[in-house]
This record gives C-alpha cells, sequence and structure tokens, in this order.
C-alpha cells in the first residue's frame, strides 16, 4: 500500500551555516563567520604591495606613484589563491586589461554619454560572463568591473593616460612579484591545511554523532539509557555534515591535483595529500554507513557500543590533523580499543575493521614511511582553445542563468553609470561598484549578497568614521593602510560581510589620500548612502529583469540525483557481485554525494526565495532529498554488511541489483510513476531498508508528481536554465 506522505517535522535548533558549511537548515542564508578563512599572509602580502609604495610616496609626492599602489591594491583583489601556474597569468591578464580599460576610458571620456553608456555595458556584459570559466576568472571580471566604474568617473588627457597606463602596469607587476617571489606562498602548504581541515570536518561529524547517541539525564527517568532519536535528528546532522564534508573532499582533490600537474607526485607532499584524501574519503563512507545503521538500529546494546566506539575515534581524527612532525606514539592500542568498542556487534564490527584500517594509513603516511602512489591518475587539463570556448558556447544561450545575469548586470550597470555621469559626485561611483558587485545569477544568493554588503558597510563606515580622530597627514593615511589592508585582506574568506565590514575603513582611507580634503565621517555616510540604495537597486533587478527562478532546476536535480544514486546502486551491487573495479565504486559514490550536494544548493537557493507558490513541491523534493541521504547510508552500509545476502533465495540478489537501479533511473525519467514493489528479503536486513527507502522515494514523487514532472518538463524544455 502506498504510504501517507506526512509533513516533515520541524527542524532541531543548528548554528548559522557558513559558504564552506551551509548547515542543516537549508531555510537559513549562510551568513555565519568561518574563522578557519582567516589568512594573515594573505593581508600581510596585500599591505606591503600597497603600503610600501604609499610610505615611499610621501616622500616622492608622485601622482603617478600613487596610482602604483592603487593599481597593486587592485590586483591583489581579484587573487583568489591557489596554484601559481594559474594564478600568474590571471593576475597578468587583469594588469594588462586594466590599464587598458582605465587610460582607454579617460581618454573616451569626452565623447559623453552615447558612447561612454554602450561601452560600459558591453565590457559589463564580458567581465559578467567570465564566471563560466570559474572562480578565477570571475574575481578577474568582477575588479574589471571595479576599474571600470572608476575609469568612467573623468576624463584624461592623452599625456595622463600615457603614464597612467604605465603605472598601472608596474603596479600590478609589483603585486604579481610579492606573489611569486618576494612573498610566495607555497602551494602545497594550502592544500596540506586543506587535509587538515577535512579530519577537523570528519572529527566533527563523529563528535556530533556521538552527541545524538548522548545519554538522558542520569537523574531523569531515562537514566541509563539513550535518548530516544527520530529522523529528523538524523536528518539535521545529515544536511549540517554530509553536504559540507563532500564538497570540502572535492575542493581538497581539486586543488591538489592542480598542484601536482607541474610538479610531479613521486615522493611529494602533494602524492601523500592526495592519498590522505582518499583516505579520508573511505573515513566518510563508513561514518555515514555508521549513522545509517544507528538510525535503524533498535537493540540499546547496539547503540552504547556504537556510542564508545565515536568516542575513542575522535581522538583519533584529531590526531590525524596534527602536523606530520607531531606524530604520537601508540596508534595500534588505540586502534585495537576502537575495534574492541565493537566486539560483539556484526553490524559494527565491520564498520570498526574499516575505519582502524583506514585510520592506520592515515597514521603511516603522517610518519611519512609509507610507499607513495597515485591513487587515481591527474585529469589531463584542458585541450588548446576547446576548454576555452566550451563553457561560453554551453551558456550562449537565453536559458542560461548566467547568460541572463550578464545581461541584467549590463542594462542596470548602464543605469548607473548614466546616474552618476548625470548627476556627478566625487562619491558616485559606489552606486555603479554596489549594483555590479551585488547582483549575482540567483535571487537567494543578490538577496544574501545585499544584506552581507549592507550590513558590512554599515558596521565598517561606523568603523571609518572613527579613523576622523587621527591627525590627517599623509604619514598618517600611509601608515593606517598597513593595519587595515592586513585585517581586510585576512578576513576574505571568513564571510563577505566580515570582508566588506573591513575593508571600508581602508576605502575610507584610500579615498582620503586620493581625494585630500573629504572628512572621514562624510566618506564613510555617502559610501553607506550609495551601498543602500545600490544593494535595493540590484534585488529589485534580480526580481524583476529576466529573473531565474529555483524550483524548476530543483525538479532537475531531483532527477539528476536520483540517476546519480541509480548509478551508485549499481555499482554496489556489482562489487558485491564479485567486480574488482574499486575506482568505479568510489567514483559513483562520489558521483551521487556531488548531486545530493547540488539538489540541497538549489533547494536552499529556492527557499530563500519570496512567495509560496511551489511550497508543497518543496516540501516533498526536500523529503525527497531527506531519503536519497538516507538511501546513500544504506548503501553504504550493504557495501561493507558482509552478511547482506543472508537469507535470500536463489535468485534474489540479482534481482535485487536490477531492482534498485532501475526503481531510480524509473522515478529520475518519469516523476509520478511508482515503481514495482522489491524483491523479497529478511526484513530486518540491510536490503529491506534500501528497499523501504526506494518505495517512500516512490511514494513522495508519485503524491507530488504532476508538479514536480511539470517543473521538469519545463526545465528540461528551457535547457535546464
Amino acid at each position: 500500500m502506498p504510504r501517507t506522505l506526512t509533513r516533515m517535522p520541524p527542524m532541531p535548533r543548528i548554528r548559522r551555516g557558513t559558504l564552506r558549511a551551509p548547515g542543516a537548515d537549508l531555510r537559513k542564508l549562510p551568513v555565519g563567520l568561518d574563522l578557519t578563512g582567516i589568512s594573515i599572509a594573505e593581508g600581510l602580502r596585500a599591505a606591503v604591495a600597497s603600503g610600501a609604495v604609499l610610505v615611499a610616496n610621501i616622500w616622492v609626492q608622485s601622482p603617478a606613484l600613487l596610482f602604483v599602489a592603487f593599481a597593486a591594491n587592485l590586483t591583489c583583489f581579484c587573487d583568489v589563491g591557489g596554484a601559481l601556474r594559474d594564478r600568474v597569468p590571471a593576475l597578468l591578464t587583469f594588469t594588462l586589461l586594466a590599464a587598458v580599460l582605465w587610460s582607454g576610458l579617460g581618454l573616451l571620456h569626452g565623447f559623453g554619454l552615447p558612447l561612454l553608456l554602450p561601452l560600459s555595458g558591453l565590457v559589463v556584459f564580458c567581465n559578467s560572463m567570465a564566471r563560466v570559466w570559474g572562480a578565477r576568472a570571475m574575481a578577474v571580471g568582477n575588479v574589471l568591473t571595479v576599474v571600470l566604474a572608476l575609469a568612467v568617473d573623468r576624463a584624461i588627457p592623452p599625456a595622463e593616460a600615457g603614464v597612467l597606463f604605465v603605472a598601472f602596469l608596474v603596479g600590478g607587476a609589483w603585486a604579481v612579484l610579492m606573489t611569486v617571489g618576494i612573498w610566495r606562498i607555497h602551494p602545497e602548504r594550502a592544500g596540506s591545511r586543506l587535509v587538515a581541515q577535512n579530519w577537523r570536518l570528519l572529527a566533527a561529524f563523529a563528535r556530533d554523532l556521538g552527541d545524538l547517541l548522548a545519554p538522558a539525564d542520569p537523574a531523569g527517568p531515562g537514566a541509563g539509557k539513550g535518548r530516544s532519536l527520530g529522523r529528523a535528528e538524523f536528518e539535521a546532522h545529515a544536511r549540517a555534515h554530509r553536504r559540507a564534508l563532500r564538497d570540502a573532499l572535492e575542493e581538497t582533490r581539486g586543488v591538489l591535483l592542480t598542484v601536482a600537474r607541474p610538479q610531479g607526485l613521486a615522493g611529494s607532499v602533494v602524492a601523500r595529500n592526495l592519498l590522505a584524501v582518499e583516505d579520508q574519503d573511505r573515513i566518510f563512507g563508513a561514518l555515514i554507513a555508521l549513522s545509517d545503521t544507528l538510525e535503524h538500529a533498535e537493540d540499546p546494546a547496539t547503540t552504547g557500543a556504537a556510542r564508545r566506539l565515536l568516542r575513542r575515534l575522535r581522538p583519533l581524527l584529531d590526531l590525524a590533523a596534527r602536523p606530520e612532525g607531531r606524530r604520537e606514539r601508540g596508534i595500534e592500542p588505540a586502534l585495537g580499543r576502537l575495534v574492541a568498542a565493537a566486539a560483539g556487534h556484526p553490524a559494527l564490527g565491520d564498520l570498526a575493521a574499516v575505519l582502524a584500517d583506514r585510520l592506520r594509513i592515515a597514521d603511516r603516511l603522517r610518519a611519512e614511511d609509507a610507499g607513495l602512489a597515485l591513487p587515481d591518475p591527474a585529469p589531463p587539463r584542458g585541450a588548446g582553445l576547446d576548454a576555452w570556448t566550451a563553457p561560453l558556447r554551453a551558456n550562449l544561450t537565453w536559458s542560461s542563468a548566467i547568460l541572463r545575469h550578464a545581461v541584467r548586470a549590463a542594462v542596470l550597470t548602464v543605469a548607473a553609470v548614466a546616474v552618476s555621469l548625470t548627476w556627478w559626485s566625487v562619491y558616485a561611483h559606489w552606486l555603479t561598484i554596489t549594483v555590479a558587485l551585488t547582483m549575482q545569477p540567483y535571487f537567494a544568493a543578490t538577496w544574501q549578497r545585499a544584506l552581507e554588503r549592507i550590513g558590512g558597510t554599515l558596521l565598517g563606515a561606523l568603523l571609518g568614521g572613527l579613523l576622523a580622530f587621527f591627525p590627517q597627514t599623509p604619514l598618517v593615511d600611509s601608515l593606517l593602510m598597513v593595519p587595515l589592508s592586513v585585517i581586510g585582506f585576512s578576513v576574505r574568506q571568513v564571510s563577505y560581510g566580515a570582508y566588506i565590514a573591513c575593508l571600508t575603513p581602508l576605502v575610507v582611507i584610500l579615498f582620503d589620500v586620493a581625494e585630500p580634503g573629504h572628512a572621514e565621517w562624510l566618506i564613510a555616510t555617502m559610501r553607506t548612502l550609495y551601498t543602500v540604495g545600490g544593494g535595493v537597486a540590484a534585488v529589485l533587478a534580480c526580481t524583476l529583469l529576466w529573473p531565474s527562478w529555483e524550483p524548476d532546476r530543483t525538479a532537475r536535480g531531483l532527477a539528476d540525483a536520483l540517476r546519480a544514486h541509480a548509478g551508485y546502486a549499481a555499482a554496489v551491487f556489482a562489487a558485491r557481485a564479485g567486480s574488482d573495479d574499486p575506482a568505479a565504486l568510489e567514483a559513483a559514490r562520489r558521483a551521487a554525494g556531488v548531486a545530493s550536494n547540488n539538489l540541497e544548493a538549489s533547494l536552499s537557493r529556492a527557499l530563500q526565495e519570496p512567495g509560496r507558490a511551489h511550497r508543497q513541491t518543496l516540501e516533498a523534493t526536500m523529503a525527497a532529498d531527506a531519503g536519497l541521504r538516507r538511501l546513500g547510508g544504506a548503501l553504504l552500509t550493504l557495501q561493507h554488511d558482509t552478511r547482506a545476502g543472508e537469507g535470500l533465495a536463489d535468485g534474489g540478489w540479482e534481482a535485487w541489483s536490477r531492482w534498485v537501479p532501475e526503481a531510480l533511473d524509473r522515478l529520475a525519467d518519469a516523476a509520478g510513476s511508482r515503481p514495482a514493489g522489491p524483491p523479497p528479503a529478511p526484513p530486518s536486513g540491510t536490503l529491506a531498508r534500501v528497499g523501504r527507502v526506494v518505495e517512500v522515494l516512490g511514494d513522495i514523487v508519485s503524491e507530488r508528481g504532476p508538479a514536480l514532472a511539470a517543473s521538469a518538463t519545463a526545465t528540461a524544455g528551457r535547457g535546464g536554465r
């Protein structure tokens, strides 16, 4: 009989998410502070790149040298880190394009609005389309838009334009030199930091899972027993940790493979880190399987054993996050106690053995005495021109959210430029900058960016106003640039709001250096007013001008996630049937995790959009997303459960290996079509649990089938948007 779809229970209270770890509640904007993103080295490099030139300018008193400092500062803005072979070309490209753009627009200023407006629109359109090539190109495009807003502000005589062009090239080259030689940040160290952060995320996963199993108050009526847990607690735990961990593991892989290509692998830190990531991914899988086992455990003894296992696992994961040179002795006794905690509980024993084996490998890697081998061959870099043209061609359609965003950004930026030039003010370029940098392809992202930019500017303006109490001299301003640059650039990855709050006082000082004679409180006030106006305009434009609403894409994301889990299920059954291809199994598991992450990201954006017309469909999709997370855990348990096939009739395993992938593919291809019932299986085994989850997914999709099918069909017809 079909199950009745019930409304999801309320989420437990979870702390505010961040961009790196969005958290369990998809309805909340991820605007929390990620303190692990602080980078003092980045702040110091940016401060020296511009501050040293400003200090030198105190004695030289040259406008050209002042512009060199400004160019170096802007070049630091578009450096998003990573391998030098990727960073340096991007920074040099920005330097050349910005020098041409600033001097060229200054020369063309005399032709007036009929030329400047269409040219500005074309430049902003190209800058906005740059995001098709990733975060690095997007950063370059964003800062080039800032250059445009500043460049159209005033006319420049030909002689001054030539000096400005050379000065910008010198400033950009100085910032690149700081990156490459004088203040080089070794890319392999970034990979090591990411690996250590992954270990801490795994430890947090284990800690919070153990907290779910914490015994009741000893003085209460449930003394000596575990708490009564429902699906809501495990779903909240899964959303709070799985998405963040999967994203972190994939990001670490990408960074390490990028670094590995020019450096080679044999005997390198990069190779050890690549092996460590594979180790972390297997531990991640075992922890998901453990969570799935505990969600369905009915024996209090199993829960108690799992609590002891997790208590002994957490310090081992914390130990793995420590630097290589601090290897501790005696890990084998600790691993023995870990395995002993699961003794007598078959459901936990296999998982404990996997965890112990993987932690043993991690210990050997930390000791730098393991034979090294690349776990997966580094994928080749894109072949020539096609690597650049393929992403662009894929988005040159009106169904592309990025193309519509680029057109929207161009239209609104042209309007902002027209306003700032018609009613000119020395502060007016902040309107153009805010409009261009606040607007994002999706409403939810634009809304979040507007809130963070406005809130950060208000806080930063208060701090900037306090600078009025310092003596107004070039030396004081130049010296203030150093700590403000260190603080501003150091928190760039903490949160956008914190970044803007720390950046605003720096902008106040830069403005005072470039345009002396303005009171700090007036600069801060005008920046706040223009930022609020630009943020409101960006949100309205994202709502009214060719909006990209999320519910349609969410339906398509659900279909993609169902297909990815069908592939993972097929790989699990093939592996249990004797297929010797562990790489294919791990690739399928990763693909299923990434698909679930994409679905949750889309759901989060949809839930933050205005209106309630799609709420029922989104609730059904949220239930399906929770079911897919549960299915992923059950498949991981099946992957490690050596007794899963016990009690099956002849041909039963083959029947299950066909039914699960086919049922999921059927749900993905024809929303609303419930699959046939599962083959026979022992009622309390892992296979039966897999079957129940697939049936629940079928009920969810079929009950909300017409709406899901309509959304998926509309999305497919528009190319996925």
